[in-house]
């Protein structure tokens, strides 16, 4: 970054060079105006000047500092800009290394123009392998009548399980089995949701299928969540169902239609110092074949409790449990010329610590353990039935 920016110099001039992009929105506020327009032009003043090699980067700088524009005027615009940064470090005892990483950057945007509408939208970096790669973690629109039903369109966060997608709202660095292989994270549709007060709330939803952008086949995948509250205690029953078609490989490889179903029970409850949660989940996949339809099931659950037993500190203690017994999640381990089918348990145990106001950290142990050996290899490429990971997560948010 720094061998780019030392090719030109800032300076605002009056403006003399117009912007290659229109921007349709750079009308609202003369110092909005200001603001973005200069950004904008220095950025295409600059993207002339620097090796075609290095563009691509410029242009994350451009998304960068126009977001930085947006949010020193976005109070102003009656929009709440918020996010977060997310490092950590991964060390697994049967690798030789650990390794550094920089797992997350991500920016939510929310503007409510009245009681009754609401437009929100993550947009968020993830690591994926050697890059960084930029996506939408979730865009909708919410309209809500004067009886307080809420419609909601887009993308959104899947209403199923106990634990959050994103670090900030975790109690430990790693997800549960359960959330890995037994419920969806997002969903592409619409929804219809009511809080009926201090009690019930319910929501249903209709969706091109598990985590997908486009429609999954011809089918849509349906589902929903009952949800109860009272003081510190909080649980819902949820469900999902739809027929979907596999993605191939292979370009050349013919989807295969599959029919998938899951039940899930989510439960809280605080109390001072004290957080308890637990989840069950029940799945089947019907997959659609020449010969017949085939079926795999599973089964599931977590129990956790974290403790703030200081102001600067708590501790993080969780157990999940994941029955594939047909294969679904972790597919199966050969044990001569039979294949057999795996239930997988883990352990995590992390104590949290509050550095500064939106600032935390964590250090995870979490041991995984399958009920076959050669579900793993140990550093010598052995197999075996144990996993042993140490992570270490810094998060700040704002």
């Amino acid at each position: 970054m720094a061998s780019i920016l030392s090719r030109f110099t800032l300076t605002f001039q009056p403006l003399e060079h117009s912007p290659s992009w229109n921007w349709p929105w750079t009308n609202r506020d003369p110092m909005f105006n200001f603001a973005v327009i200069h950004t904008i032009s220095w950025i295409d003043l600059a993207h002339d000047r620097i090796p075609t090699k290095e563009r691509p980067l410029m242009r994350h700088l451009t998304l960068t500092l126009v977001l930085m524009v947006l949010a020193t005027t976005a109070m102003a615009q009656g929009t709440t800009i918020t996010g977060f940064a997310d490092a950590s470090y991964l060390y697994n005892t049967h690798d030789i290394n650990g390794e550094f990483s920089l797992d997350q950057v991500e920016i939510n945007i929310i503007h409510q123009s009245s009681e009754k509408t609401l437009v929100r939208a993550d947009l968020e970096w993830i690591k994926d392998g050697e890059d960084m790669v930029a996506q939408v973690e979730q865009a909708f629109m919410t309209y809500t009548t004067n009886r307080g039903w809420g419609f909601t369109f887009g993308k959104f966060n899947a209403p199923i399980g106990f634990e959050e997608i994103d670090p900030v709202d975790m109690y430990q660095f790693s997800h549960s089995l359960v959330y890995e292989f037994g419920a969806p994270t997002n969903l592409t549709g619409a929804s219809i949701a009511k809080d009926f007060g201090p009690g019930f709330d319910i929501i249903g939803h209709v969706s091109n299928g598990w985590d997908r952008n486009t429609m999954a086949g011809a089918n849509v995948t349906w589902g929903g969540r009952l949800g109860y509250s009272n003081g510190g205690f909080g649980g819902g029953f949820a469900a999902i169902s739809g027929k979907e078609d596999s993605i191939p490989e292979n370009e050349e490889d013919p989807a295969m239609p599959f029919t998938r179903t899951v039940y899930d029970i989510d439960l809280s409850f605080e109390t001072g110092m004290w957080l308890f949660g637990g989840e069950v989940n029940m799945g089947k996949v019907t997959q659609t074949m020449e010969t017949g339809d085939v079926d795999q099931e599973w089964n599931g659950f977590l129990v956790m409790t974290h403790l703030d037993y200081a102001s600067w500190t708590g501790l993080t203690v969780r157990y999940d449990y994941f029955d594939d017994q047909d294969g679904y999640a972790f597919g199966g381990v050969m044990n001569g010329d039979e294949l057999e089918y795996q239930k997988v348990q883990s352990i995590t145990i992390c104590p949290t610590f509050n550095l500064d106001e939106n600032f935390g950290a964590l250090v995870e142990l979490r041991i995984d353990k399958s009920n076959r050996s050669g579900a793993f290899e140990d550093k010598d490429g052995e197999a075996t039935d144990t996993n042993t990971t140490i992570a270490f997560e810094a998060t700040y948010s704002w």
